[in-house]
């Protein structure tokens, strides 16, 4: 009974050390593959965009949304108000986008986010015809050109 404490103890050291005594094996790094850039194509010049309209798209009628355009009378301040007016798709809308392109040449953009009812974009028109192109963009993430028109100034006294 006296030896069998002792014979115990030294078969756990033996265990033991035996597990801690074995060569350290360590895995071989993997390589990781460097990426190789792949040239971007260059983008051609980009038109720019006349006071021809095109066609706008067609929205699928849960999505429809109504939008006026209209220009200032005073030759002095010609801007041109895109009303947001709601619609079908009104709580779908993320962004309305407007778009001037001015009988000068200039364009300018300017963006409503979540609009509702009454929302207004102001766009700094001419005393010419300047062409308006009105964008909406939804929360599925799709985007539909709901108006491109010419807007033409027209003074009160004529």
């Amino acid at each position: 009974m006296k030896l069998l404490l002792p014979l115990t103890l030294l078969c756990i050291g033996i265990i033991l050390s035996a597990g801690c005594t074995g060569p350290l094996i360590t895995p071989a790094p993997t390589p990781t593959p460097s990426p190789t850039p792949t040239p971007l194509p260059t983008p051609g010049p980009i038109p720019p965009l006349g006071l021809e309209p095109r066609p706008t798209d067609v929205v699928p009628p849960y999505q429809r949304v109504v939008v006026q355009v209209t220009k200032n009378t005073v030759a002095i301040d010609p801007h041109i108000s895109v009303l947001f007016a709601g619609g079908a798709g009104q709580s779908a809308v993320r962004v309305m986008t407007a778009t001037i392109v001015r009988s000068d040449g200039l364009t300018e953009t300017k963006a409503a986010m979540y609009p509702e009812i009454g929302t207004m974009i102001l766009l700094s028109g001419t005393t010419r015809t300047d062409r308006v192109i009105v964008n909406m963009s939804y929360t599925n993430g799709a985007t539909y050109t709901v108006k491109d028109e010419r807007v033409p100034f027209q003074s009160p006294n004529t």
